[in-house]
This record gives structure tokens, C-alpha cells and sequence, in this order.
């Protein structure tokens, strides 16, 4: 990587880790598709694990007096489930057209959230199951684990319980997916030299989004996961018709 791409990757992701410091998640939405310019997905997506883990487990220790092992628990042994399949498709490219679906999925559960309060949603071990799952399938393939954030969305009520579980099920994904990498081979020194990039970007980025966070209301706070949420769906389509162009 010439000195050039390094400034451009990491400001790029300082920028994404801004939006996790404001709602604890997202960060996948905007560096995924910005250094895919420069970079294969094979390269990015194992490349911002490590990060992930360490930004994860400093917003988890944060907000440990939240934390719910009845309400996080289930989701992620659902979510490892399904990063199985996800992670062996990876291998084999990631297809542009289910990922345009995935975007649109995304979008339509925005647009749902926003007619609801936090919180109100009733408890539904099915659904926590399904969307669960098919959130390691799209973390195995895409880096974009997204949809059990929607489940999470209707059972809680403050930011710092959203934030504190569903980043201990990133953590948890997190893991699980590191050993699938180097167990697939997926590592390679690129992906390590991204890690080591992106590290100090993603701290500079969450220490801005923070400062920012205490700002704003729970209210507005509510307000900005659902729009990143539905970010994420738009963002995950747009970069799905480009390959598909």
C-alpha cells in the first residue's frame, strides 16, 4: 500500500467509526463500500475483525451495567449459527443480487421502526431466531450484521442497553468468526496491514462520535440507529447494483 491509500483508508474509516461512537453500530455501512474501491472484500472483511473486537469490547465494558445475558444470549448463539453458511459462501464470492435484496430488506425494516416507539415491541423467540440467523449469514458473507439490530430495536428501551448487547453479540460473532477465517485461511498479510490501519482511525473516530453522543437526547439518539439502520440498507443496495452494472 502506497502512502496515498493509507490516508485515504484511514480517514475513511475514522469517518464510519464516528457513526458507532453515535449509535454503536454501522461502521461496516460506510468503509465497506468506500475502500472496496482499492480493495477486494476478501481483504476488508477480515481485515477490520480485529478491530471490531477491540472497538466492541470497549463500547460492551462501557455500558456493562446494561448488559442482559437472557436477552443476548439466544441472539447470539442464532447469529454464530448462521455465520457457518455465511462464511463458506464468502469463498466463493459474494453474490450481488442477494445483496441487493438484503438491502431492500433493510430499507422496508427502517421504515417499519420508525412508526414504533423504542422498546415496544413484543418478545418473539421465533422471530429473535430468524432474524438472528440470517444476521450470521449476512455477516459471514458481507461483514454486515444487521438484521438482529431490528429485533434488539423493539425489546429495548435506553441507548446504553441497546449499545452494551449488541455489541457483546458482536464481540461474541466476532470471535467466532476469527477462528472460521483462520481456520479457512482467509487471513492474509494485507488483511493484517488494514488491522493495522485502521486501528488508530477507528479510536480516533469513536472518541469524536462520543463526544458528539453527549449531545444529544435518547430521543434524537433513537433516531439516528434507525436512520443508520436504514443508511445500511441504502448503502447495501446502491453498492449491490453497481457490481450488478
Amino acid at each position: 500500500m502506497d502512502i496515498p491509500l493509507i490516508l485515504y483508508i484511514f480517514v475513511c474509516i475514522t469517518a464510519a467509526f464516528v457513526i458507532k461512537g453515535l449509535v454503536g453500530f454501522g461502521d461496516p455501512l460506510l468503509y465497506t463500500p468506500l475502500l472496496s474501491v482499492f480493495l477486494p472484500n476478501s481483504t476488508i472483511t477480515p481485515g477490520m475483525l480485529p478491530v471490531s473486537l477491540v472497538l466492541n469490547a470497549r463500547v460492551v465494558w462501557k455500558n456493562r451495567t446494561h448488559f442482559s445475558p437472557r436477552l443476548v444470549l439466544p441472539i447470539a448463539a442464532f447469529v454464530m449459527l448462521g455465520i457457518i453458511p455465511g462464511t463458506l459462501l464468502l469463498r466463493y464470492g459474494s453474490p450481488s443480487v442477494l445483496k441487493l435484496l438484503l438491502g431492500l430488506v433493510i430499507i422496508a425494516m427502517g421504515a417499519e421502526m420508525l412508526t414504533r416507539k423504542p422498546g415496544t415491541g413484543k418478545p418473539s423467540a421465533l422471530l429473535r431466531s430468524v432474524m438472528s440467523f440470517l444476521s450470521g449469514v449476512t455477516a459471514g458473507l458481507f461483514g454486515i450484521d444487521l438484521l438482529f439490530l431490528a429485533y434488539l430495536e423493539r425489546v429495548t428501551q435506553r441507548r446504553e442497553e441497546f449499545r452494551g448487547n449488541v455489541c457483546f453479540v458482536f464481540i461474541i460473532e466476532g470471535v467466532f468468526r476469527t477462528v472460521l477465517y483462520i481456520w479457512s485461511g482467509m487471513f492474509s498479510w494485507e488483511s493484517l496491514l488494514l488491522s493495522l490501519i485502521a486501528l488508530p482511525a477507528s479510536l480516533l473516530g469513536m472518541g469524536i462520535g462520543a463526544l458528539l453522543d453527549r449531545r444529544v437526547s435518547d430521543r434524537l439518539s433513537h433516531r439516528f440507529i434507525i436512520y443508520v439502520f436504514i443508511l445500511g440498507g441504502v448503502s447495501t443496495s446502491v453498492y449491490a447494483l453497481l457490481q450488478l452494472l
